[in-house]
């Protein structure tokens, strides 16, 4: 493997001449900088990334911590940040918590050794957002947030999300509306919810606590619980998934009771099911900015480690209601 000596060797330098080429390159004249690019290119030579980052203190890295890669709205928002990322020359360290609070605070602890630029983060644990604060660590939250604490976030209007799905489901005539949550203390299933009632107590139509099912935002307990409600004398005429994983455990529930959508029972999801374009019929659902989520929360910490920043920003992007099929007039 090549070294910087050998780059001065070939290019008949200084070493000095070549470090300064690589950590400040404004300073070197054209002609040296030629020569040393050609030997650079000869020997095949790779810049230590991790001696620049100690000169620069910048390492072009952020980690990315997010709670569940199985699920498709992640999935995509990460692409997102991906794309986005290299406008700005970051590279992305991605980390995984599946909801675990310890897993969390491992990898925001793993983040800060490190030594990222910075953290894109949507936390389970406000434990982990108090870590980061006072760690000094320069972070932003994405799509869960916690009013209470003064940073940065980009977050969907989960509320205005909640009140339109169901006034939609409402003005459609439905008043037993099913509601596939979960246990109601992450912000998105909160402000959802919170939605969801006011609508309700808007249109004076009493809410069925038993039609109101904890599936902690997961596929197979929608699954079960989905035969479990529609088993019931007193069906929901509707449901309303709050997201994208529970409402295909809703429909492959259906499915298998030999029941249909929307003949038998309306579905509302709050994010797009896999599948959508080809599954029929196709579902009306709550669409939340999933590119702009990635690109403001990119725009953001870029703008906090270069210093741009310098008052707190939090943003709401507002969702939209896309119209399929898989909900109909009483």
């Amino acid at each position: 493997m090549a070294t910087i000596n050998d780059v001065a060797k070939r290019a008949k330098v200084s070493v000095v001449t070549v470090s300064r080429l690589l950590n400040h390159p404004e300073v070197v004249n054209a002609k040296s900088a030629t020569k040393i690019h050609k030997a650079m290119e000869e020997l095949h030579f790779q810049p230590s990334q991790i001696a620049r980052s100690l000169v620069k203190r910048r390492t072009n890295t952020l980690g990315v911590i997010m709670p569940d890669v199985k699920n498709p709205f992640f999935n995509k928002w990460f692409r997102s940040l991906e794309e986005h990322a290299t406008v700005h020359k970051f590279s992305l360290l991605l980390c995984n918590t599946d909801d675990n609070a310890e897993e969390e605070m491992h990898y925001v602890k793993l983040m800060q050794a490190q030594r990222v630029d910075g953290v894109v983060i949507v936390p389970y644990s406000k434990k982990s957002v108090e870590y980061l604060i006072g760690s000094g660590q320069k972070f932003v939250l994405v799509d869960r947030i916690y009013r209470d604490l003064k940073v940065n976030f980009v977050t969907t209007d989960h509320f205005q999300g909640g009140y339109q799905a169901t006034q939609y489901l409402i003005k459609l005539g439905h008043t037993r509306i099913g509601i596939l949550r979960g246990a109601g203390y992450i912000f998105p299933d909160v402000e959802r919810y919170a939605g969801f009632e006011k609508a309700m107590k808007e249109n004076g139509i009493l809410i069925d606590q038993e039609l109101i099912i904890n599936c902690d935002l997961d596929e197979a307990k929608a699954y079960e619980r989905t035969k479990e409600v529609l088993s019931r004398r007193k069906k929901p005429t509707a449901v309303f998934s709050f997201n994208g994983l529970m409402s295909s455990g809703f429909i492959q529930a259906v499915q298998e009771m030999g029941l249909s959508i929307p003949q038998d029972v309306s579905l509302l999801s709050f994010d797009e099911i896999q599948g959508y374009g080809i599954f029929r019929p196709r579902v009306t659902h709550i669409n939340q900015p999933i590119r702009s989520l990635g690109e403001f929360a990119i725009d953001m910490i870029a703008n906090i480690i270069q210093n741009k920043n310098s008052t707190r920003q939090g943003i709401f992007l507002k969702p939209e209601l896309v119209l399929g099929d898989s909900c109909r007039r009483i």
